[in-house]
């Protein structure tokens, strides 16, 4: 009898040390952006009733949302903007597809105590509760799930919504993510505002199952700086090797390597490109394909110039062709960067900084290029002689 009653004392006292250090699941697809969720207890055990969510993002951003479901049809979205009052608006809506989502009066939602504009005016934040989350018009999810998928879009710049009809229009997204909550991990005890009087303006991942876990400006950032790399230095450089040492062994080798890369930073785009809808609706990602997939053509063609030249000790047709193509792809590869900066909006400085490295590389490619034509001259000239 004593023994059940300690047994009993000590799972009731590990169940309320663990619900007492419970906190909401938070996940935060890029910096100071971040989605919370909190179940009570009562409404997990019940899989029905409040479930809690907070929304923050920096004020710079025009509006930003999450949602249930795996992807934007069908979704019950939540999307966060300003009041123009210094407030913000939370709005329930209906996902469609990719086209704007609109107000679902169904969804039974309340803005709670802790809202508005916060760190100095410098960021929104929304603590909402919601009455009836657990199902919606396009499907529905456990409230004790521990792999429930959401989704968030996000629009940064622009001018602020301001305003307070949750029907506004909205501008179409930067960027958009997709994750799944544990929500075992984000039962608190009691079913009120769990995000009063707690930490807040932390960026660490919390209950997150399956996530991108990349800010797409740090996936933009690393594309830029690769292809740059490799189409501004590697790719001409690689090129001014061959007529600079005549080793054919060290200029396949460099090239191979610059072309390893483009394929790596070409990897980053898509993922990058995807991440904000970019897809091929811009001249940068389109030109920039182009080349790429012809550059492959440039290593097979190297090949078949070098046997030719091992064999009859003398450029052909297949060797012009890979000189004059290679250089055909690296101005379209130059021009593309500049496009890519653009796309980027970036500073002037950035575009003079890359023109003047570009033409100091094509400065050195040509120098180069004459040097051996002259020794090939050279050369040619001291073989009749003899």
């Amino acid at each position: 009898m004593i023994a059940s009653y300690l047994a009993s004392a000590a799972l009731s006292v590990l169940a309320y040390s663990t619900l007492a250090s419970a906190e909401p699941v938070q996940y935060c697809p890029i910096e100071d952006i971040c989605y919370q969720v909190a179940v009570p207890s009562s409404s997990a055990s019940s899989d029905s009733g409040n479930i809690y969510l907070q929304l923050r993002a920096p004020t710079s951003y025009s509006w930003v949302a999450f949602g249930t479901g795996s992807a934007m049809a069908d979704s019950n979205i939540f999307v966060m903007y300003q009041d123009g009052a210094g407030n913000v608006t939370i709005s329930a809506r209906a996902g469609k597809g990719h086209t704007m989502p609109r107000y679902n009066s169904m969804a039974q939602l309340e803005l709670l105590d802790g809202s508005g504009l916060t760190n100095n005016g410098g960021t929104m934040m929304a603590n909402v509760r919601c009455g009836n989350c657990g199902s919606w018009a396009g499907g529905s999810m456990s409230l004790a799930s521990t792999g429930t998928d959401w989704i968030a879009a996000w629009k940064e710049g622009g001018a602020a919504v301001d305003s307070t009809d949750p029907n506004a229009a909205i501008q179409y997204h930067t960027a958009h993510d997709q994750w799944t909550f544990d929500l075992t991990q984000g039962t608190v005890p009691s079913d009120a505002n769990p995000y009063v009087g707690v930490r807040q303006f932390d960026n660490n991942n919390r209950g997150v199952g399956r996530g991108s876990f990349a800010d797409p400006r740090t996936l933009i950032l690393g594309h830029g700086i690769i292809m740059a790399i490799v189409m501004v230095f590697m790719y001409p450089l690689g090129s001014a090797l061959m007529p600079l040492f005549g080793k054919w062994v060290l200029h396949a080798s460099w090239q191979f390597l610059a072309f390893l890369l483009m394929w790596a930073g070409f990897g980053l785009g898509i993922v990058a490109s995807q991440r904000i809808r970019l897809d091929f609706n811009s001249t940068h990602t389109i030109l920039g394909t182009v080349v790429v997939c012809l550059m492959v053509v440039q290593p097979v063609l190297g090949w078949v110039h070098h046997s030719y030249f091992v064999k009859h000790q003398k450029r052909g047709i297949v060797s012009h062709a890979h000189i004059w193509y290679g250089r055909a792809l690296l101005i379209m590869g130059v021009v593309n960067g500049g496009l890519g900066l653009q796309l980027a909006d970036a500073s002037r400085s950035f575009f003079i900084a890359y023109i003047a490295i570009a033409a100091i590389i094509f400065a050195i490619y040509i120098a180069s290029a004459v040097f051996g034509e002259v020794r090939r001259s050279r050369q040619v000239r001291q073989e009749k002689n003899f």
